[in-house]
C-alpha cells in the first residue's frame, strides 16, 4: 500500500549561493552600460541636490563654570557656588539648551519675524504647512526651529561647555550664539539678584516679627518682675533680697559675739559686786572717775593720817578728813553700782539688737524663698527673650550682609571665548559630499546590475523561465539555436559543458552559462511542446559517464522557475548520482519504503539544497526491478504525483526495466555523447517502441 501526501508547493523563490569576484566581474562586462547610466545619474542627482541645498554657517562660544569664589561677599552666600563635577555640567548644558532661555534670546533678536525660523513666514511649500497654526504652537514651533540649530556639549574633561549655533548667515549665526552665552550668564545675575531679593523680603519680614517678639518677651520679664517685686542691683550681681539677707547674717553674727562678750563682762562683774569687790571690776578700774575719786580719796587718808599724827584723833579736822575720806568711798561705790549697773543695759541692749536681727533675718529669709520660687518663671522669661533677642539680632545681621551682596553679585560661569564669524559654511559638505556620491553611484549601479541579472531582465543570451506560451507553435529561437535536427531518429538537442561534476549547479550559480541556458531552452521546449504538456521526464542513456544525471537535475531545477511543484526521482538504484548532487541522505527512506507501506511519501521527500526540488531516491534495488515498476502501487504513486507536482523528473541508467519506465512518462529523453550515436538510436528506437512516450535524444558535449 502507498501512502502518499499532498506536497506543498514552493514558496520562496530559488535560493542560490552569492556571486563570487568572476560573477561580479562578467556582470559588469555584461551590463557595464546599466552601471555607468545610474552612476552617472546618481552624481548628476547629487551635484543638483547640492546646488540647491542652502549654505549654513555654524561657529561656537565657549562658557566655563568658575570654581573660584568672590572673597568680598563668600561669608555668606544667598545661593552657594555651582560645584563642578561632570554632572553639573551636564545640568548647565541643559539650561543652555532650555526653552526658556530660547524663548528670551528669540525676544532679544526678534528671530520670530525671521523666515528661517518662524515657517509662517517661510516661502511655499513650508510657509503653508505653519499658516493654520495658533498663535501659540506657532511660537512653540518656532523655538523648536530654534534648538534645531543649537547645540551644546561639554569640552572634554574639563568645566567648561561649547555652544555651537548654524545659520544661513554667517553674522547671524555669531550673534545669536554670543546672545546665547550672554543671556545665559545675565540669568545666573538674575537668579542670584533674585533670590537675595526674596532673601531680603523675607528677613524683613522676619526681623519685624521678632522684632515684636522681643518687646513682648521683655515687657512680660518686666511685669513679672514688677508683680512679684523681684528686684536686682545690677547685670550679673546678686538681688537687694540676697545681699539684705547677707548683710542681716553678718550682722546677727557682730551681734552674737557682742552679746556675747557684753554676758560675759556682766556676768564678771555681778560676781564681784556679789563678793564686795565692786571696785574691782576692770571698767571701774579704768573708769576716769573712779581713778579722780581714789586720788582725792587717797589724799584724804594722807591728809586724815597727817592730821591725827600731829594733832589727834579728835582733832576737828582729822575728823573732818575722816568724813572726806568716808564719803569719797562712797562715792566710789555708787560710781561702781553704777558702771555694773551700765554693763548689764550693755547686755540687754545686745541682747535685744541680737532679737531684732533674728527676726529681720527671718523676714528676710522668707522673703528670699518666696522670690526664689517666682525667679524659676523669671529665669524662663529672660531665657525666652534673650533667645528671641539674639535671633532677632542675627537676623538683623544677615539682612545686613544680604544688602551688601546687592550690590556685588558675579556669576557662577563666564565666557572664555567668543563666537567669531565663520569664514566659510559648514554645511553642506558639497565637496565630500560629491567625492561620495561617485563611489555610491557605482554600488547603486551595481546592485541595479546585480538584481537585473537575477531577475534575468534583459540578460544577453539567457532564456526567460517564465514559459509563458508562445504567440505561435513555432520553436524558440533559443531552443534552434541549440537543438538541431538529425536524420537519423527524433529531434536532437545539443546541451554543452554537461560532463563537469558541478554543472548541474551552473542553473542556479552561473544562470547565464552555455549549460544553463540550454537546459532553459530544453524546459520551455517541453513546456510549450505542441502534443500537450508532459506531467512525467525520463532522463536516461546508455553510458553513465555521458552527462545524464547533471542534464537530470538542471532540468528539474530549470522547470520550477520561479514556483513549479517539480519531483525528482533518482532511479539509480544504489547509485544515488542525481540525489546525491541535490543533497539526499542514503540514510533517509526511498522509492521502495513507500511502496512498502513502511514511510510516507513526505518523509521520503527531502528538498533541494539550491533550489525547490523535491528529491525521492531509490535506495536499493529490488529482487525484480521489471515488476516493481509494473505494480500497482507504482502506478498509484505516479497517479499522485501527476495530480500534486507540475512535473516529474526521472533519472534512470540504461537497464532492462526502462522500457517499463517510459511507460509511466510522458517524454523520454535519452542522454548521450555524440561519439555513441548508435546505442543513443538503438535504445532510442526501442522506448519508442515499448510505449506512447515521444522520446527525444539529447546530445551532452
Amino acid at each position: 500500500m502507498v501512502q502518499t501526501s499532498t506536497l506543498a508547493p514552493s514558496q520562496t523563490a530559488v535560493p542560490g549561493r552569492p556571486f563570487g569576484f568572476a560573477d561580479v566581474a562578467r556582470v559588469l562586462r555584461q551590463r557595464g552600460t546599466v552601471v555607468r547610466d545610474v552612476t552617472l545619474g546618481f552624481v548628476v542627482l547629487v551635484v543638483v541636490a547640492l546646488f540647491f541645498w542652502p549654505s549654513s554657517y555654524s561657529t561656537s562660544a565657549v562658557v566655563m563654570l568658575d570654581p573660584r569664589r568672590n572673597n568680598i561677599t563668600d561669608l555668606s552666600q544667598v545661593l552657594t557656588a555651582l560645584p563642578s563635577d561632570p554632572a553639573s555640567v551636564q545640568d548647565q548644558i541643559q539650561i543652555l539648551m532650555s526653552r526658556d532661555l530660547a524663548a528670551e534670546v528669540i525676544e532679544r533678536l526678534h528671530l520670530a519675524h525671521d523666515p528661517e525660523y518662524n515657517r509662517a513666514l517661510a516661502p511655499f511649500p513650508l510657509g503653508w504647512f505653519a499658516q493654520g497654526l495658533s498663535p501659540p504652537a506657532q511660537y512653540a514651533t518656532i523655538i523648536d526651529t530654534y534648538l534645531k540649530h543649537l547645540d551644546a556639549e561639554a569640552v572634554g574633561l574639563s568645566t567648561a561647555a561649547s555652544v555651537t549655533f548654524s545659520a544661513r548667515e554667517p553674522e547671524k549665526a555669531a550673534l545669536i550664539t554670543n546672545t546665547v552665552v550672554d543671556a545665559y550668564i545675565e540669568s545666573q545675575i538674575e537668579q542670584k539678584s533674585e533670590a537675595a531679593r526674596r532673601t531680603t523680603h523675607w528677613l524683613l519680614q522676619r526681623i519685624g516679627e521678632l522684632g515684636r517678639q522681643v518687646q513682648l518677651a521683655e515687657q512680660e520679664v518686666q511685669v513679672y518682675k514688677a508683680q512679684n517685686a523681684l528686684t536686682d542691683s545690677g547685670q550679673g550681681t546678686q538681688s537687694l533680697v540676697e545681699q539684705q539677707l547677707a548683710a542681716i547674717n553678718t550682722q546677727l553674727v557682730q551681734a552674737r559675739a557682742d552679746l556675747a562678750e557684753k554676758q560675759a563682762t556682766y556676768d564678771r562683774v555681778e560676781s564681784l559686786v556679789r563678793s564686795g569687790h565692786a571696785a574691782d571690776v576692770s571698767q571701774v578700774v579704768s573708769s576716769p572717775l573712779i581713778v579722780q575719786l581714789r586720788e582725792q580719796q587717797a589724799d584724804a587718808i594722807r591728809n586724815e593720817a597727817d592730821l591725827a599724827s600731829r594733832y589727834g584723833t579728835r582733832y576737828p579736822k582729822r575728823i573732818a578728813a575722816e568724813s572726806q575720806s568716808r564719803d569719797l568711798a562712797g562715792k566710789v561705790e555708787q560710781e561702781a553700782q553704777r558702771i555694773a549697773g551700765a554693763v548689764a543695759n550693755d547686755v540687754a541692749v545686745a541682747r535685744a539688737q541680737q532679737q531684732s536681727l533674728e527676726s529681720s533675718l527671718a523676714d528676710v529669709r522668707a522673703q528670699s524663698n518666696t522670690q526664689s520660687l517666682a525667679r524659676v518663671k523669671l529665669r524662663a522669661l529672660e531665657a525666652n527673650a534673650a533667645s528671641t533677642r539674639s535671633m532677632y539680632e542675627a537676623f538683623v545681621v544677615r539682612l545686613r550682609e544680604s544688602q551688601d551682596q546687592d550690590a556685588v553679585i558675579t556669576p557662577d560661569a563666564r565666557v572664555i571665548s567668543h563666537a567669531s564669524v565663520p569664514a566659510r559654511p559648514s554645511s553642506p559638505p558639497r565637496l565630500l559630499a560629491f567625492a561620495a556620491s561617485i563611489p555610491a553611484g557605482f554600488l547603486l549601479g551595481l546592485l541595479c546590475a546585480l538584481m537585473m541579472e537575477r531577475m534575468g531582465y534583459g540578460a544577453p543570451g539567457r532564456a526567460n523561465a517564465t514559459f509563458a506560451p508562445p504567440s505561435s507553435p513555432s520553436p524558440s529561437p533559443t531552443l534552434a539555436a541549440a537543438c538541431e535536427p538529425d536524420a537519423r531518429g527524433p529531434i536532437a538537442a545539443t546541451v554543452p559543458d554537461a560532463l563537469g561534476p558541478l554543472a548541474a549547479d551552473q542553473v542556479i550559480t552561473e544562470p547565464s552559462s552555455a549549460f544553463a541556458r540550454s537546459i532553459f531552452a530544453l524546459a520551455r521546449n517541453l513546456a510549450e511542446s505542441a502534443s500537450g504538456k508532459p506531467k512525467v521526464i525520463l532522463v536516461s542513456g546508455p553510458d553513465p559517464r555521458g552527462g545524464r544525471s547533471n542534464i537530470a537535475v538542471g532540468l528539474a531545477r530549470a522547470l520550477c522557475v520561479p514556483r513549479g511543484k517539480v519531483v525528482l526521482l533518482d532511479a539509480a538504484f544504489g547509485g544515488l548520482a542525481a540525489a546525491s548532487a541535490m543533497g539526499a541522505d542514503a540514510s533517509q527512506a526511498g522509492l521502495l519504503d513507500v511502496l512498502r507501506g513502511k514511510a510516507s511519501l513526505s518523509r521520503a521527500l527531502i528538498r533541494d539544497t539550491r533550489s525547490s526540488v523535491l528529491v525521492l531516491r531509490a535506495a536499493s534495488p529490488p529482487r525484480n526491478p521489471s515488476a516493481l515498476w509494473t505494480a500497482q502501487e507504482m502506478k498509484g504513486l505516479f497517479a499522485h504525483l501527476r495530480a500534486a507536482c507540475d512535473f516529474v523528473v526521472i533519472d534512470a541508467p540504461a537497464a532492462a526495466e526502462t522500457p517499463e519506465m517510459a511507460r509511466l512518462a510522458d517524454r523520454v529523453l535519452v542522454v548521450g555523447s555524440r561519439d555513441n550515436m548508435g546505442p543513443l538510436q538503438a535504445m532510442a528506437d526501442e522506448l519508442t517502441a515499448a510505449g506512447p512516450a515521444q522520446v527525444t535524444i539529447v546530445l551532452a558535449a
